[in-house]
């Protein structure tokens, strides 16, 4: 099995005969900084879906070959880990999670009607604040 983290990144590189990729992923070395933004926040998302946590490749299989896929806790497409993020904000305004495929799925839980109603309400009340606040 081929395993690679940022340490051996380099030996990764250079094992699929991509050695411009080491200086590809050095020059990404800190733009992931984490910044919360500067709005109040209602996160939404979905759980209990299936979702590609790692990969993991058969011993000479790299990279020739596709990867068998190991799963883990999220919404299908992102990981619970990330998911959670949001639970940081200090204008978190509420957090709810939808679990399920059929309307937590990623791009499923945007047809919930709970969600719709949901975020239909959030609209109103922020619309009457700011009435009210302008009067």
């Amino acid at each position: 099995a081929v395993v690679s983290t940022q340490s051996t990144g380099d030996e990764l590189f250079e094992d699929i005969g991509f050695p411009a990729g080491k200086e590809l992923f050095a020059s990404t070395d800190g733009s992931i900084d984490f910044v919360e933004p500067d709005v109040d926040v209602y996160c939404i998302h979905g759980s209990d879906v299936p979702t590609a946590a790692g990969f993991r490749w058969k011993k000479k299989y790299f990279p020739d070959y596709q990867p068998d896929q190991i799963d883990g806790p999220g919404d299908g497409t992102v990981n619970m880990r990330s998911l959670e993020l949001c639970k940081e904000f200090n204008r978190l305004k509420d957090y709810k999670v939808y679990p399920g495929i059929k309307y937590g799925e990623h791009m499923q839980i945007l047809l919930n009607p709970d969600v719709i109603n949901y975020v239909k309400n959030i609209i109103t009340e922020t619309d009457a604040e700011e009435k009210v606040l302008n009067f």
